[in-house]
């Protein structure tokens, strides 16, 4: 499923990932949604319309083993639905959360390409307290076994002396990019190097999300984040 070509550039997998960044923060506040509304442009939507039911089981799946080793509690099973929104640029996406009450077994929820927003986001909603505060802590760690705790600052990447990490690499710019705490989670940001930063042999534009275990290129120089 995750490995087969789409008439998008949008990644099952980079739907996949959002998700489970957004378990990580909303286990950190003590409350865990249970319903996440994916949006994408009409056009993008289209392209997963032949796979749509069995990608929503996958991320439904993804999300609910995340929760299960991790300890992340919620009363109710976790929803997914892919939903059509012209507002969305072609190649992004939107992510919507509540919580609300569902019958025992879950059930996949699917829209045609035209749908509009639900409104039972528009209705009050019961947050889930989780009955104890989860810690979400993040680290990398490079080839040699070295490992830098992550905080709420950025750390710098480079192979400049300034940098919290400093690879003496000729292929790493001098301030190659940074790792920062972000509104989904921790965030990989690329400071206009000039061979770029790879996640997991993918390329990436600007920044991007991560999640425990990604492998990260900085030029030819490699770390591994890790988050418990």
């Amino acid at each position: 499923m995750f490995a087969r070509a789409y008439a998008t550039s949008i990644r099952p997998i980079s739907l996949g990932r959002q998700l489970i960044g957004l378990l990580d923060q909303a286990a950190t506040k003590g409350s865990l949604p249970n319903s996440y509304e994916f949006y994408l442009s009409s056009d993008d939507l289209v392209a997963f319309a032949d796979v749509e039911q069995h990608l929503v089981r996958e991320l439904i799946e993804a999300a609910t083993q995340h929760c299960k080793q991790y300890g992340y509690q919620h009363e109710d099973p976790i929803s997914v639905i892919l939903r059509a929104d012209d507002t969305i640029k072609s190649g992004t996406f939107q992510i919507k959360t509540g919580t609300r009450q569902s019958a025992k077994n879950p059930t996949v929820e699917t829209k045609p390409s035209n749908a509009q927003p639900s409104s039972a986001f528009v209705e009050p909603i019961t947050p889930i307290v989780a009955p104890k505060q989860i810690t979400v802590s993040a680290a990398l760690v490079l080839v040699n076994g070295q490992r830098f705790e992550l905080t709420r600052d950025a750390i710098k990447i480079g192979r400049h002396e300034s940098c919290a990490v400093v690879f003496a690499d000729s292929n790493v710019s001098r301030v190659h990019g940074q790792i920062q705490h972000g509104e989904g989670g921790w965030l990989i940001v690329d400071l206009g190097s000039t061979n770029g930063i790879k996640v997991n042999g993918t390329k990436i534009s600007k920044e991007q999300l991560l999640v425990d275990g990604d492998e990260l290129a900085f030029g030819t120089s490699t770390a591994r984040f890790v988050a418990s």
